[in-house]
């Protein structure tokens, strides 16, 4: 009963996460399903995404016959339009009990065209970020390559306008690059297959979300490549940031002070969320703030307190609690809480699904801190 969806729209499939990572680079993505992805925003929109993924079209008759057919015809008929840099592929619910054999069809793919292609482990039945993580750590295995030795430079990995919206997304590589830090790769934001080719020459990767980390640990073990885990939001946060890529080293987190019920409750995307925490701490002297989260949870990046919500009802109990003073979640969360407490809108598109379009405000850097300003007058 946990998973029934009452008043919320449920969370974006994992399906879309790779839909978000491809529509950002030069690569192709064939989805082996009934029906092509796309949320009522983009449906009605006409400045949607360019869709570099298609679905194969599989009907009735292919739950028998099969899909290895289709997925290659699929293939053929598009790759002359996308001239893609690689192609992955991907099955939705129907063809996941099927059991296609993708990575079958990957190997003729790349030896039909000699197009590297792989197989992202998805089934259409988990959540967007599972998507992304899955479609960054593929990425990683196909594409990167042994390169010369690393130069001061860094990978982003992670940053993906469903978590941080178009503006944060396509601004981030730049203001990196004006305060004297190179970027090699940008695994999830607007990249090319060669220059993810080029990953492993990096001193550093960023992972600014957690939907970044499967992709940072394996270049870790491949390559050696050391890995900070850290969201650029925050006037304080960042400039710890930029300290800990120039020393390589990952800063510590403030300290959780014990509390029997949290003053602040954040529900979001994890490390934004501990961002935002982590701003509230050294630059508003904030205390007793609990994060929480509908999507990835990593245990390893949580302080005392945090826990992922399970579902609607969780929400409900959670959003409920006493001596809440402020929450900053998405606005469709905030029919469970109390009227007394101050409520904080930070939109999420993982909600967007049957909904409107909502902006999340830019974010990075300082820019956190004037939003804040704003909204705690």
């Amino acid at each position: 009963m946990a998973k029934i969806w009452k008043k919320l729209p449920p969370l974006l499939a994992d399906n879309f996460g790779l839909i978000e990572v491809i529509n950002q680079t030069d690569g192709m993505g064939i989805i082996d399903d009934c029906s092509e992805y796309r949320t009522s925003p983009d449906r009605h929109s006409k400045e949607g995404p360019e869709m570099r993924v298609v679905h194969t079209g599989i009907s009735s008759e292919d739950v028998v016959s099969g899909t290895r057919q289709k997925v290659l015809d699929t293939f053929r008929e598009c790759e002359p339009y996308f001239h893609p840099g690689f192609v992955l592929l991907s099955t939705g619910p129907c063809s996941a009990m099927i059991g296609t054999d993708l990575e079958e069809i990957a190997e003729t793919i790349e030896e039909e065209s000699g197009i590297p292609a792989g197989r992202v482990k998805l089934t259409g039945q988990k959540t967007y970020d599972v998507g992304i993580s899955e479609t960054l750590l593929e990425l990683a295995k196909l594409l990167v390559k042994p390169g010369k030795e690393p130069r001061e430079s860094v990978n982003i990995l992670g940053g993906t306008q469903l978590d941080w919206q178009k503006e944060t997304a396509a601004s981030f590589r730049r203001w990196l690059e004006e305060r004297g830090i190179p970027v090699t790769a940008a695994l999830g934001g607007a990249e090319t297959a060669k220059n993810i080719e080029r990953a492993a020459e990096a001193s550093v990767n960023l992972v600014v979300t957690a939907s970044g980390l499967a992709a940072a640990k394996y270049l870790k073990t491949k390559y050696n490549t050391p890995y900070l885990v850290m969201a650029p939001f925050g006037r304080s946060w960042t400039d710890l940031m930029l300290e800990a890529v120039r020393r390589k080293e990952q800063p510590g987190s403030c300290p959780q002070e014990e509390y029997s019920r949290p003053q602040v409750l954040i529900i979001g995307e994890q490390l934004m969320a501990n961002a935002i925490r982590e701003t509230l701490y050294r630059d508003y002297g904030m205390r007793e703030i609990q994060v929480c989260t509908f999507y990835r949870f990593e245990k390893s990046l949580a302080l005392p307190g945090d826990r992922r919500i399970k579902g609607e009802e969780d929400a409900r109990e959670l959003l409920g609690s006493e001596g809440l003073h402020t929450v900053i979640a998405d606005p469709l969360l905030r029919c469970f809480a109390s009227p007394s407490c101050r409520w904080i809108d930070l939109p999420h598109k993982a909600f967007e699904l049957y909904g409107k379009n909502r902006t999340l405000p830019l974010l990075l850097g300082d820019h956190l801190n004037r939003w804040l300003d704003g909204q705690m007058g």
